[in-house]
């Protein structure tokens, strides 16, 4: 009898402290071999899912399958080994075309071994954001209520680290009769890794103004003036390149075709120069695929291609060359940003 309870006691300190939940890990690629690959989403099937690019052969092939749903956004971890992708479902339409969205889910990528496993799902349609905090922590956020319910708006935090356990869990209300709204999470990294330089992106509302400077320890030193939208900021793993792209969302340019409405630059830490690595009509979004190259994407629709930069060398290939016959359009979206 004392050997039964003394065995039952083990089990439940087992199960309290000695086991951390994991998330189930389903295999839905075959294992990367040697070879490079570049993932991103894309619209070349019914519906937008994640494809990868081989940089050997060119070969491109789907990495989900249509049960996963459509796939709304695609982030990689700074070490560029896992990854974060939300789903969700479509219902119906709202207004001029635009689809309500259901049932959101966060999955769990790890490109090394090709399994997905659940993060986290949500019952409603209510606004599901993701980013990497830093490399070992996920954020999801989720914010419902408002002016539509008559309630507070929500906030509630989830972190998670890359094996997919649940770190913590934070919530926080907003009154927005008193003017309170939920802050707003930008894919901007302002430190540098190395921590010997950050960022200040300074806004003169009045005229319409935002400037980026580079600060050290010592120094100050303004780096690129704009009227559009810094929408990303990304640094090289050494410090030595900021890459940063703008978009003119004014109706003017979303609207009208052919008009200049993004450009990607950097920034060389080491010799102060500034270059312009491309513009033209598209919403950009690039991502580092190591200390000197980045990928990025270019233009709208069935005109959308994925290149390659490399900072160094100061260099352009372009990666893909999408003609689709079926006239199903096709947006690719690099790694690391939602579509």
């Amino acid at each position: 009898m004392k050997t039964t309870k003394l065995f039952i006691f083990f089990i439940v300190i087992l199960t309290l402290f000695g086991c951390k939940s994991k998330v189930r890990r389903v295999p839905v690629v075959s294992q990367a071999s040697s070879d490079s690959y570049i993932y991103f989403l894309s619209q070349r099937d019914s519906i937008q899912s994640v494809y990868r690019l081989n940089l050997v052969d060119h070969k491109i092939e789907k990495v989900l399958p249509d049960s996963f749903g459509a796939v709304y956004e695609l982030k990689f971890s700074p070490s560029g080994d896992v990854a974060i992708f939300k789903t969700a479902e479509f219902e119906g339409t709202v207004g001029a075309g635009f689809h309500l969205i259901k049932n959101p889910k966060i999955y769990l990528f790890d490109v090394s071994t090709g399994e997905v496993a659940m993060l986290k799902a949500f019952d409603d349609s209510w606004s599901v954001k993701i980013r990497w905090l830093n490399i070992d922590t996920v954020e999801v956020y989720r914010i419902s209520g408002g002016y539509q319910t008559g309630e507070n708006f929500k906030l509630e935090v989830y972190g998670f680290a890359p094996d997919g356990e649940l770190l913590y869990a934070k919530n926080k209300e907003y009154d927005w009769r008193k003017g309170e709204f939920p802050e707003d999470f930008p894919d901007v990294k302002l430190s540098s890794s190395d921590g010997r330089y950050s960022v200040e992106i300074k806004e003169d509302s009045i005229i319409g103004v935002r400037k980026i400077y580079l600060v050290g320890r010592d120094s100050r030193f303004e780096i690129f003036e704009t009227r559009w939208k810094i929408s990303q900021l990304d640094w090289s793993s050494d410090g030595t390149y900021l890459v940063f792209s703008v978009v003119n969302i004014t109706p003017e340019a979303v609207e009208v075709p052919n008009v200049k409405t993004g450009e990607i630059y950097y920034f060389d830490i080491s010799k102060r120069n500034l270059y312009k690595i491309s513009s033209g009509s598209g919403l950009f979004n690039f991502r580092f695929i190591n200390g000197t190259q980045i990928i990025f994407d270019k233009g709208f629709e069935d005109k959308s291609e994925i290149y390659l930069y490399d900072l160094y060398q100061q260099n352009m290939k372009r990666l893909t060359n999408d003609d689709y016959p079926d006239g199903v359009s096709s947006i690719p979206k690099i790694l690391g940003f939602s579509a």
